[in-house]
């Protein structure tokens, strides 16, 4: 019986549908902005992700310090960056002027939809950070209870805010929050959504039984390894560690972007970041 329902989840599992192109492993800037956070903060999660009308709000980062979360939006603009009405500017080094829209809106609406959708009554942090440092703020420290910040203030900001605001923060369990996760076939095609499946079963190389805590994993490769039925599996954890696994007929259940739902065999895909 289990070698059937192992034939029966690898032939099954989904295929992951296709994109005109793949995005890179990590937005320009991004990974520099996490590698600071995680040196930091034991608790940063990528892209918490939240339901809205028939698709979803994202944000880039969620920290969680002392109890106390914080949603994080990350920008990379460079040049000058001031406030224009209720719109930003952006003035670059060669005299070219621009109107851009201004974050603080987005980030107090997901904060407010992240409070209704968790039931919270207990107060969300919202920070805009600017990562590049050519970036020149001129604008307030705080718009609409949003704070504004270059990369550089970012953690001594949330570790003293943190613990100013002892106690008042919203009561996060980390393991229910969404997170978007991003999907790569063997040929090329692509699937951006919220992992439901919080837990991969596998076994090391002697045959031991092993569960992956997928909130906890940061990068997944998969060699297949037909003949023996089963995907190597070479994981990266949000630590920096990394191990090798194997796995037979996991599926993980992904809720897509445009609403859709899918079923995606581990030997389907090649990559995933998490």
């Amino acid at each position: 019986m289990s070698l059937l329902r192992t034939l029966r989840n690898r032939a099954n599992g989904q295929e992951l549908p296709e994109e005109p192109e793949i995005e890179r492993f990590g937005a320009d800037g991004e990974e520099q902005v996490y590698e600071v956070l995680a040196k930091a903060f034991d608790t940063v999660i990528r892209s918490p992700a939240l339901p809205h009308k028939e698709l979803f709000l994202e944000k880039d980062f969620l920290v969680i310090h002392k109890g106390f979360p914080f949603i994080l939006e990350i920008k990379h603009w460079k040049g000058e960056i001031g406030q224009c009405g209720d719109k930003f500017y952006q003035e670059k080094d060669n005299g070219v002027r621009k109107t851009i829209k201004s974050p603080v809106g987005t980030t107090a609406q997901f904060i407010k939809r992240m409070k209704a959708y968790y039931k919270l009554t207990g107060e969300i942090c919202g920070v805009v950070i600017f990562s590049e440092p050519d970036c020149t703020l001129s604008l307030p420290e705080e718009l609409e209870g949003i704070a504004l910040l270059p990369l550089r203030r970012a953690v001594s900001f949330i570790k003293t805010y943190a613990k100013e605001h002892a106690g008042e923060g919203a009561e996060i369990a980390p393991d229910d929050i969404l997170r978007c996760t991003r999907f790569y076939s063997r040929d090329r095609e692509f699937c951006k959504g919220i992992l439901a499946t919080n837990y991969i079963d596998c076994f090391t190389e002697d045959g031991s039984a092993a569960r992956l805590d997928t909130l906890k994993l940061r990068y997944l490769s998969t060699e297949p390894q037909p003949w023996r039925l089963r995907d190597k599996l070479y994981v990266t954890f949000s630590n920096g560690s990394s191990g090798v696994f194997y796995n037979r007929d996991t599926v993980l259940t992904v809720a897509c972007l445009d609403g859709s739902y899918r079923k995606i065999a581990v030997n389907r895909i090649r990559h995933v970041v998490f």
